[in-house]
């Protein structure tokens, strides 16, 4: 691909180097995009210093949703932009549209977080100029980002202007969600804005403050400028020919929804941050780029050495692919405040405003299950936190319990899925978004997580205090969602949308009447036990929830749900009339590198008449609730559905790899994996404009350790069945497993598993029994592989 280069790095670095080597301002959003940098708080996309037009300019924080207006909907709001810095030369603005490129490289550092940017500029008057831009956001304290440029003038001295510091003039794509706030500046050096959202009222304060040094020790006139929704310093100076001189720009965010501040009153909140910030702030700005860097390269080495994962593959794209993964799974996640969801692009753009979907549980979620308990937990508490809005939506709608929204954002705003979208091509007008009226089994979908983290973790203590209560409360909204037929006396549940968006307004669609089924079957099973085993949990929770009602309508009702079963080809149908529709050649969609393209000839009313999904439906379903089906049954409905799948969406390609590797499907797995690390990664320049694609960061960890590793968690056991495509001949990670931290290495002839703990761990390899004792290895010969 001429753009971007993936196999830069070499040596320590082999695999661990994302490069841009030729810039081409028509596709500026692809890489800002992917190389968004941040730390779970803040997240700052990667726009160059200088400005260009076609640019998006993001910086979110964590948690500070506010309303641009009673028309639309919650959103992160793009906090003031301290990443520009406009520089003059010989009062030409330094512009790589203007003048001569004679070198072009941009590298984001997997390893670190740093994302350099070399360039060699003629600039129109024919002084040649060596840039050095450097930038990253710290782990070592969240609030803080860095930025550094060295300019080394080639062939003739030259005259600098520089204009740089905090520009408020920013907005979600217009929607402006700050008031003007104030602007000063301390000590002729340290800047400074405090402004609050105007909805949500939350108080922010942001800092930059600068350092210039010459080798020649240049003079340099600073002049202070304070403009409305600008504060900056202008800086003048002159520096002669091979004499360098070097800028620094240290930035801080901070905000009244920051964790400090959880367990005071909001007013309270507002009234100390901006000296408490400014502390902070100054005493950070102080320590300089490099001092700040090294503090979080520390925290960014101590990750990889815990989770680095280990693909020997004849193609380095493939270990590229994971670690890419694994740096935007770890900048995306506050692990440390349940308050907040992940984004369905995370931190990296403004597409889907910030909202939390199904993604979480189903793609997201088990990446931090699997690794940092911790932080899984988060997630959900964060779900228990959702259950106000969840209540509030099931009320709304005429059902009880808790529907949980389709898009969720801070804890208490309920159902935050806009009502229009992208233009009909029918029509020509905005097409309803129908997600967040219909597309229901996220409840289903969030209770299924739940139970998935106690099987695996046996967090007694999450389940008694947040756990049970989301589970029990999406089984009432189930009960009181289905409908009987009268004719057939079974339930059924009418009016939805599946995970195939390319379907809407279908009936009994399979996916989310099984995983309904399982939801009120795991309602059912948990109030048994706790009746049992934990008298006074039962009555206390009976007492808030009416437990006994819940119980009994349960055995009314549950065991009549209609769950689609296979037709006499051994298909089950995705809903109710799936094989009435009609037959469609999707070879062209099939093989865009755009996704969507459907909608060009199509629209929503037409793609429903066709047998064409956007993504994998019953596939999930098989993916999630395996034991309900038996291998042929898979295999059957796996090609067949398939066959019609366009994998729009980001969320289809791994998933799918995950069931072909367990089938057998080497090839097609392959394949998939290589799909999934492509969304992002790929030779399409367009595809992240909006931001990364969060949901698919876990998909590829998915695709390796649950596909191609084979671990996964059935029932109460962690099941290991090795399916090593024959490109890689080793792949080694960590895990956690019930406490015990495990090391895997798996190869072409065995696995090695080291149990790093200090109590044994169970597990099941290729459906035996291993014990391993804490701080014992096992090496355990693959089946058909000589002892």
């Amino acid at each position: 691909m001429e753009n971007m280069k993936y196999n830069l790095g070499s040596g320590a670095l082999e695999n661990w180097l994302v490069a841009e080597t030729v810039f081409n301002a028509d596709f500026l959003g692809k890489c800002e995009a992917i190389f968004c940098q941040g730390n779970g708080y803040l997240g700052i996309r990667h726009s160059l210093e200088e400005s260009y037009v076609g640019e998006t300019r993001n910086t979110f924080v964590t948690g500070t949703f506010n309303k641009f207006s009673a028309e639309e909907v919650t959103e992160l709001p793009n906090f003031p932009d301290v990443t520009a810095m406009d520089i003059y030369i010989d009062g030409d603005r330094f512009s790589l549209e203007k003048g001569e490129i004679k070198e072009y490289e941009r590298v984001l550092n997997l390893l670190n977080g740093e994302v350099l940017r070399k360039v060699v500029w003629v600039s129109p008057k024919g002084k040649e100029i060596k840039f050095l831009f450097r930038r990253f956001v710290s782990f070592a304290n969240e609030h803080i980002l860095g930025s550094a440029v060295e300019i080394l003038p080639v062939n003739d001295g030259i005259s600098i202007r520089i204009l740089s510091g905090i520009n408020k003039r920013v907005s979600n794509s217009g929607s402006q969600h700050f008031e003007d706030g104030s602007s000063r500046i301390y000590e002729g050096k340290y800047i400074e804005s405090i402004q609050e959202t105007t909805e949500s009222k939350v108080k922010t304060a942001v800092f930059t403050a600068h350092n210039i040094d010459s080798e020649q020790g240049t003079e340099v006139k600073a002049h202070p400028i304070i403009k409305r929704r600008g504060v900056y310093y202008q800086y003048d100076f002159s520096i002669g020919k091979e004499n360098a001189v070097h800028i620094e720009k240290i930035s801080g965010i901070y905000t009244t929804r920051d964790l400090k501040y959880r367990d005071i009153s909001e007013n309270e909140a507002r009234e100390v941050i901006k000296e408490e910030s400014k502390a902070d702030f100054i005493a950070e700005a102080k320590k300089g780029y490099k001092l700040l860097f090294e503090k979080s390269e520390a925290v960014w080495r101590e990750f990889w050495n815990k989770n680095d994962i280990t693909i020997n593959s004849e193609d380095g794209f493939d270990q590229l692919g994971i670690r890419f993964a694994q740096y935007h799974l770890n900048i995306m996640i506050k692990r440390d405040d349940n308050r907040l969801g992940i984004g369905a692009k995370a931190l990296s753009g403004e597409g889907y405003k910030g909202h939390s979907f199904w993604d979480t549980e189903i793609f997201l979620f088990p990446y931090y299950m699997y690794t940092d308990p911790k932080a899984a937990r988060t997630l959900l508490e964060y779900r228990y936190h959702n259950l106000y809005g969840a209540r509030k939506k099931a009320a709304e709608n005429g059902f009880s319990g808790a529907q949980y929204p389709w898009e969720s954002a801070w804890i208490d705003d309920g159902e935050v899925t806009p009502l229009m979208g992208d233009a009909d091509v029918v029509t020509g007008e905005a097409m309803p978004i129908l997600t967040g009226l219909i597309e229901i089994h996220i409840s289903a979908d969030v209770a299924f997580a739940v139970d998935e983290y106690y099987r695996f973790t046996g967090d007694t203590d999450f389940m008694e205090k947040n756990g049970y209560e989301i589970i029990f409360e999406t089984a009432k909204f189930w009960l009181s969602k289905m409908e009987k037929n009268e004719k057939s006396g079974k339930y059924e549940i009418l009016d939805v949308i599946g995970p195939d968006e390319y379907k809407e307004h279908i009936d009994n669609n399979a996916y989310t009447n099984y995983m309904a089924h399982h939801n009120m079957k795991l309602a059912k099973e948990y109030i048994a036990d706790i009746k049992e085993s934990r008298t006074a949990l039962y009555e206390q929770l009976d007492l808030k929830l009416n437990l006994k009602q819940l119980e009994e309508e349960l055995c009314l009702k549950m065991e009549e749900l209609y769950l689609p079963q296979p037709d006499e080809n051994g298909i089950i149908p995705q809903f109710d009339g799936y094989f009435k529709l009609k037959d469609l050649d999707l070879s062209k969609y099939k093989q865009s590198s755009i996704v969507g393209t459907i909608y060009r000839d199509f629209n929503m009313e037409q793609i429903n008449e066709y047998k064409v999904s956007k993504q994998g439906d019953i596939v999930v379903l098989f993916f999630l609730l395996r034991e309900l089906f038996d291998k042929e049954t898979v295999r059957k409905n796996f090609l067949y559905y398939e066959e019609k799948t366009l994998h729009d969406s980001s969320l289809s390609k791994c998933t799918h790899g995950i069931m072909a590797s367990e089938l057998g499907l080497e090839e097609m797995a392959y394949k998939f994996y290589k799909g999934s690390a492509s969304v992002d990664l790929g030779t399409e320049m367009r595809s992240s404009d909006m931001g990364i694609h969060s949901a698919s960061m876990g998909g590829v960890w998915q695709s390796v350790v649950m596909g191609f590793a084979g671990v996964r968690l059935f029932g109460n056991s962690l099941s290991v069945s090795p399916r090593l495509p024959k490109e890689w001949s080793l792949i080694s990670f960590n895990m956690v497993w019930r406490g015990q931290p495990l090391g895997i290495t798996i190869d072409k002839e065995k696995a090695s598993i080291k149990n790093n703990g200090e109590e044994s761990a169970e597990l099941m390899f290729e459906g035996l029994p291993v014990r391993i004792s804490g701080g014992e290895k096992v090496d355990i010969t693959l089946p058909g592989k000589p002892a």
